[in-house]
């Protein structure tokens, strides 16, 4: 059977009761969100309102309560986030002032009648041997109530046996009409400029790139909190997302393939095995502030503090070979910069794990440590 969808006007609720008429509410747009409370001086008799739902009728104290019931309602069931411009009520409520002696609700205690003082009917399946007296105590039903919803009954039930029986359910159904806006990101796009006065593999961003925003409105209808309806109406761009610009360079790197001896010095530890660990480069000792050149051209990946390095500066060569300057006592160059072969990039030192001013130098291949004496000369 088709469902008749009635509609409460909120609003209009204050000349309807003075009339002692029915009463529907409809939560238009501009008072969905705030309905507008009804004129307490229209009411100064009235001891109470009663509130007709089908067969059942309940009494509130006042129009006042009678308001915060709808929007109890309202909000029981709105989506986070949503704006609500409609809301429809069935089956037909029917609110009026009276003078009554009946037990008066609270606005909680008539939302929790509204919620679950229905019934529906449900299949109940026996989990062991029990009487239809013990089912219906379960459901807060009579025996003949039973009865009457299955015409091949048993008593007792048996284990899997099944029946119809009525469970707690709302009283009544809350259509909402909802209108909900989100926002989602817009991705950037990456814009690479060609720099010929940086070499190649070299990149730098030279603006960051910032996310844009889409809104999408979605209309969305509800039957008691579940979705029945969500229609898409419109999608606008309320932010334009900005291009990431990067610089990439477009210059012949500067290795020349060998490797010059970065330093004056002696030779004092060599590749190897040592002291029980295993020495990745040759340690060159001279005194504290003696200069430290770049054994061939390269970008430089690292300069700063690394632990047992002390001072560190790495240069990748941009051939597959990497270099390591350690124990500095100072920095020439900082981490970007592109240096030719010969280039003074620091000082001797004796920073981190070290017992005298000195160089450790190591070569790399690939990321594999190689004696550099197969490098260079001493």
């Amino acid at each position: 059977m088709n469902k008749i969808r009635r509609t409460i006007n909120i609003g209009a609720l204050a000349a309807v009761m003075a009339a002692g008429m029915v009463h529907c509410p409809v939560f238009a747009a501009s008072v969905a969100e705030n309905p507008a409370p009804i004129a307490a001086e229209a009411h100064k008799a009235a001891e109470a309102v009663s509130v007709t739902v089908g067969d059942a009728v309940f009494y509130l104290k006042s129009p006042a309560d009678y308001d915060a019931l709808m929007a109890k309602l309202q909000n029981r069931f709105k989506a986070e986030g949503a704006t609500v411009r409609r809301m429809d009520i069935e089956p037909q409520i029917k609110a009026e002032a009276v003078k009554t002696e009946e037990k008066i609700l609270t606005v909680d205690e008539a939302f929790k009648l509204l919620l679950t003082g229905g019934r529906e009917e449900a299949v109940y399946v026996a989990e062991e041997t029990e009487s239809l007296e013990s089912v219906a105590k379960k459901f807060n039903m009579t025996v003949d109530e039973i009865k009457a919803l299955n015409a091949d009954w048993e008593d007792p039930l048996h284990k899997g046996s099944k029946i119809n029986v009525l469970k707690p359910a709302p009283m009544v159904t809350v259509t909402l009409q909802q209108e909900k806006k989100a926002q989602s990101p817009v991705a950037f796009k990456t814009v690479k400029k060609e720099d010929p006065n940086q070499v190649k593999s070299v990149k730098k961003v030279l603006r960051a790139g910032k996310a844009g925003a889409l809104e999408t409105t979605t209309r969305v209808e509800s039957e008691n909190g579940k979705v029945t309806a969500s229609v898409t109406e419109a999608s606008r761009l309320v932010q334009e997302p900005v291009d990431e610009i990067v610089a990439v360079g477009t210059k012949e790197g500067l290795a020349t393939g060998s490797f010059m001896t970065p330093t004056v010095g002696r030779l004092s530890s060599p590749f190897g095995p040592r002291w029980g660990r295993f020495h990745y480069g040759v340690d060159l000792a001279n005194a504290t502030g003696t200069d430290v050149v770049a054994a061939d051209g390269g970008v430089v990946t690292r300069a700063g503090m690394a632990g047992s390095y002390g001072n560190l500066i790495i240069i990748d060569h941009q051939n597959g070979t990497s270099t390591r300057y350690a124990h500095l006592s100072a920095f020439n160059v900082k981490v970007g910069d592109v240096v030719q072969k010969g280039q003074s990039i620091g000082k001797i030192g004796s920073t981190g794990r070290s017992t005298g001013p000195h160089l450790h130098f190591e070569v790399r291949v690939g990321g594999v440590a190689k004696n550099p004496l197969d490098f260079i000369k001493l």
